[in-house]
Parts: structure tokens; C-alpha cells; sequence
């Protein structure tokens, strides 16, 4: 057998696969067992075809069944998102090792492994036709082909039809006949529907497996010189421009680190909370975009070493000038948390400012220093490193518990109160908390009567401890309601946990599964004694209300 043919054969075995396992969707072990499927489907092929398997390639193998079984483990949909593209980066990676070993974390110039990844995602998406087309008829001639498949092809055909034909007008004909010759009673529909999902699994992975075992041996490097190049002088206009403008960016954040809250209100207008909370995503943006630009205008230069140390000479001061607006990113997150709390959306950001700053520091000390053939490895490993601390730290159980301990510190007088209905909408991992902080007694101050009558309710004061205690309550009712909803024995979730399809199980929403029909009861209680007599119809708000 062809490796052309051995990768249609395992496609096809993988596309069924995929169609047994992944039709209830990725978020569940399934995933990392359809993956597991995968990496054994790459190194069967390897192994028929007498194909070494690097280590490298092996890592990258592994690596995408661990990124895979975080889709397992967490329940977060933010951190879910990540895993799954982590698994995606990794099989890239792997397919791009299997083929050419050294095109990795070793390539001699980060170019060559951006050809290379190209070449896969180009395979990936012309799939299995070049298999069908060409290669698999590379052992003989198509004539040949035709002669050794054409007959038996044509022999079930017949057969087919003569059954269909002749056995229905039988089964028509006698009702014992019938009984023994029982025709499968089948939905078109979902007929298709399997042959739909086994079939783009199949092609993706011959796209894939092709990327990796064939059209690598045909693959040819990247030229050495690219389309155009850039001199001294267009590298100073680009980058001393962008150095002044985060240099100004910089000095005015000095501003409201040292001027305070009085400088804000009159140069902006703002106070410090209002300026808390914006400019997070904008400065992420802005580093998002830099790192590329800094590498792609370096690829560029003419080969001039004067060119390269004017390139450094202005990188290395935007670099310093990129670190100091992520530091303001975070002044701004602490001021934005002593007024708000935290939400996972800035959780999220500053993890991955925090990595682009690792990336920022990599990037001055090896491709600023003429050593890029080490910027790959760093970064592509950091970035794994920093999705594996994430999935050990669990994010929205972090938020959850950053907010708890924020509004114990609070003051009477200051501070905003506990959102429980903000953390009634975390992921599973972060049930624990949000129940306990549900199940809390508010504080209950003293307060005068409460007008009896709409009229006198109109124009009398509401006392401010009333007002506290109704707001709190208020917010244990949603809570207890989102909770029970989403996570109790009547829920979707709670019927997927207890179903008993292994394919669906996952560690975070078993576990919140588990808690919220432990604390079932008390949920009920609180529910009676905070909710209006009215159903509130306010229960089904979503975590969008509080981005």
C-alpha cells in the first residue's frame, strides 16, 4: 500500500471516528480522545511508511492531546477557547515537525517556519483531492487503476439494483417472504448528516497527514530575498514615528499616576473610576500589533549591518516605551479592581499582556541581537506555559474569589458590595464560590418604616440601609435563580452529567453539577425568602450584561 492510500485508510477510519465522538460538540473528554485517535493515526503512517518520527514531532503530538483535555477538565468557555486553538497550534506544529524536523523551534530564520506553516494550512484545505487525483494512483497507471477497481465497482451495482428491484416486489408479494428479507428502515437526513461530519473530518486529516508525509519531500525553502526591501531611512520614518507617539502616550500616563484624581477631572473630565475602566483592550491591541511589525520590518531590512543597528537602535527604545504602557495597563487594572472588581474579560487581557511582555523582552534579546533562530522556540513555548498556568489556576475561580476578598475589605462607606449575581455567571469551576457567597446572610442594618403607600413612597427618602439590604437581596435572588437554572437537577447541564455519556463529561461541569444539587435546599431557601412574590424575569441575563 502507497502512503498516498494509507493516508485515504486512516483518514477515512478518522473521519468515523469523529463522527462517533465529536457529534455532541468539542467541550467534553471526547475531544482529547478523538485527538489521542489522531497523533496514533499519524504515527501508524509514519511507521507503514518507514517514516521517522522526531522528537519534536512526538512533543508537539502530545502537546495537542494535553491542550485538548483542558477542553475536559475546564468549564470556562474563555479558557475552553484557548485550549482548542492550542490543540490546533499544536497538530500545525506537529505536521510541519513529521514533514521537516528542523522548520520548528530550529529553524535558521523564523521565515522558514512561517513557508512551512503556510504549506500544512494550504494542504489542510485542499484536503484529500491531490490524494484522490493524483497521488493515489502513483503505483500504476490510471488505465491499470480502472481495470482492477472498474468490475467490482460495477458488480455490487448490479447487485444493488436487483435487490432493490426485485426483492421489494417480493416482499409485496408475501408477508412470510417479508419477514425474512427485512429492508433497513433509514432517515435520509441523518444518513447524510454522518456522512457530512465523517467526511470533513476525513478530509481535514488527509489535508493534514498529506502536509506532513508527502508534500513536505516536495517542499522547497523560502527565497532569500523577499519582494522588496527597506533602506535606513524608511525603517527611521516608520519606526522613530511610532517611538515619538508611544513616548507622548507615556508621559501623559505620568499624568494620572502622579497628578491624581484632581489632575484627571481637569484635564479629561473624568474621575478616577470612569478612567479606570477603558483603555485595557486599545494598549493590547497596540502591543498585539507592534511584535509583528517589529519582526516583519526586520525580515525586510536591505542586508546593510548599518540598516540592522538603526533597526535595533529605534526597537530596543519602543520595546521600553511598550513595557511602560503595559505596566499603566496594570496600574489601571488595580484602580479599575479597587472600584469594580475583577471580570474575567480583564483577567483574560492582562494574562496575555503579561505574556506579550515576555515576548517583548524575547524578542530584544534575540532578534534584535541577530539571534533569530531562538524567537520561535521562546515564544511558541512560553505561550504554551502561560495556557497551562491558566488551566491550574482556573481563572474565573480566581475573579470569583478576588471579588469575595475585595468586598470583605470594603468598608461600610466605600466600596461597592458583592455581585453574586456577577459570579452566579462564572463557569462551573468557580460554583463553589459563587454558592457560598449566595448563601451568605446580608447584613441586615436597622432601618426606620418603610412608607406603606405609593403616594408617600413618591416623594419620601428611601433609608440608605434599606436600600443596601433590598439591593443585596435582590442580587441573591438572581444568583439563586441563575444557579438552579443553569446548574441544578432540572438544567440542561445537570442532564448532560447524568445521561451517562462519557463523551460529554467534564471535570468542571460534573463538579458544579455535583454542588448545586448538594446545596439545593439552601439555594430554594434563599430564593423564597429574596425573590419577589412575581417571577422575575430577570434570571436569564447572561454574562454579556456584564462585560
Amino acid at each position: 500500500m502507497t502512503i498516498a492510500r494509507l493516508v485515504l485508510f486512516v483518514a477515512l477510519v478518522v473521519g468515523i471516528a469523529a463522527d462517533t465522538l465529536l457529534r455532541g460538540g468539542f467541550s467534553g473528554i471526547a475531544f482529547p480522545v478523538w485527538i489521542a485517535l489522531v497523533g496514533l493515526g499519524a504515527l501508524a503512517i509514519a511507521n507503514r511508511g518507514q517514516r521517522g518520527v522526531s522528537r519534536e514531532a512526538a512533543g508537539w503530538l502530545i502537546a495537542a492531546v494535553l491542550a485538548a483535555a483542558g477542553l475536559a477538565w475546564r468549564a470556562a468557555p474563555e479558557l475552553q477557547a484557548l485550549d482548542f486553538l492550542a490543540t490546533l497550534l499544536a497538530l500545525g506544529l506537529g505536521a510541519i515537525a513529521l514533514g521537516q524536523p528542523r522548520a520548528v523551534l530550529f529553524a535558521t530564520r523564523l521565515r522558514d517556519s512561517v513557508w512551512a506553516g503556510t504549506r500544512v494550512l494550504r494542504d489542510v484545505f485542499i484536503g484529500s483531492l491531490p490524494l484522490l487525483f493524483h497521488e493515489f494512483t502513483v503505483a500504476g497507471s490510471p488505465h491499470a487503476v480502472k481495470r482492477r477497481r472498474w468490475p467490482a465497482v460495477r458488480a455490487a451495482l448490479i447487485v444493488v439494483a436487483v435487490v432493490a428491484v426485485f426483492g421489494s416486489l417480493l416482499r409485496g408479494a408475501d408477508p412470510i417472504f417479508a419477514s425474512l428479507l427485512r429492508v433497513p428502515d433509514f432517515d435520509i437526513g441523518i444518513v447524510l448528516s454522518h456522512v457530512a461530519v465523517a467526511g470533513f473530518f476525513a478530509w481535514v486529516f488527509a489535508g493534514w497527514a498529506r502536509g506532513a508525509f508527502i508534500s513536505s519531500e516536495r517542499a522547497t525553502r523560502p527565497p532569500d530575498q523577499l519582494p522588496f526591501a527597506l533602506g535606513r531611512a524608511d525603517i527611521t520614518a516608520a519606526l522613530a514615528t511610532l517611538d515619538v507617539l508611544f513616548a507622548l502616550f507615556v508621559i501623559a500616563q505620568l499624568g494620572w499616576l502622579f497628578g491624581g484624581e484632581s489632575f484627571l477631572q481637569a484635564r479629561t473630565g473624568l474621575t478616577a473610576a470612569q478612567y479606570a475602566r477603558q483603555g485595557f483592550f486599545q494598549m493590547t491591541f497596540v502591543v498585539v500589533l507592534v511584535i509583528p511589525l517589529l519582526m516583519a520590518t526586520r525580515a525586510l531590512l536591505v542586508p546593510d549591518a548599518a540598516a540592522a543597528r538603526r533597526h535595533t537602535q529605534l526597537a530596543v527604545p519602543m520595546i521600553v516605551l511598550l513595557l511602560a504602557m503595559i505596566l499603566s495597563a496594570a496600574l489601571r487594572m488595580r484602580l479599575y479592581m479597587s472600584y469594580y472588581g475583577l471580570t474575567t474579560e480583564r483577567f483574560y487581557t492582562m494574562a496575555i499582556m503579561a505574556w506579550l511582555a515576555f515576548v517583548l523582552v524575547w524578542l530584544a534579546a534575540t532578534t534584535l541581537r541577530g539571534r533569530d533562530q531562538h524567537f520561535m522556540a521562546g515564544a511558541v513555548l512560553s505561550a504554551f506555559a502561560a495556557l497551562l498556568a491558566l488551566n491550574l489556576v482556573a481563572p474565573d475561580r480566581v475573579v470569583a474569589r478576588v471579588n469575595v476578598s475585595r468586598a470583605r475589605l470594603a468598608t461600610p462607606s466605600g466600596g461597592s458590595p458583592l455581585d453574586v449575581a456577577y459570579l452566579a455567571t462564572l463557569s462551573g469551576d468557580a460554583l463553589g464560590t459563587a454558592i457560598s457567597a449566595t448563601l451568605a446572610s446580608p447584613a441586615r442594618a436597622p432601618v426606620s418604616a418603610a412608607p406603606t403607600n405609593a403616594n408617600t413612597a413618591a416623594v419620601s427618602p428611601v433609608p440608605a440601609a434599606l436600600a443596601a439590604h433590598d439591593s443585596s437581596n435582590a442580587e441573591r435572588c438572581k444568583a439563586a435563580q441563575r444557579i438552579l437554572k443553569r446548574w441544578g437537577p432540572a438544567s440542561r447541564e445537570a442532564g448532560r452529567a447524568n445521561d451517562g455519556d462519557w463523551r460529554l463529561w467534564n471535570a468542571g461541569e460534573q463538579r458544579a453539577v455535583r454542588l448545586a444539587a448538594q446545596n439545593e435546599p439552601a439555594l430554594r431557601t434563599v430564593e423564597r425568602e429574596s425573590c419577589p412574590a412575581a417571577p422575575d424575569t430577570t434570571h436569564g441575563v447572561g454574562r454579556d450584561d456584564y462585560r
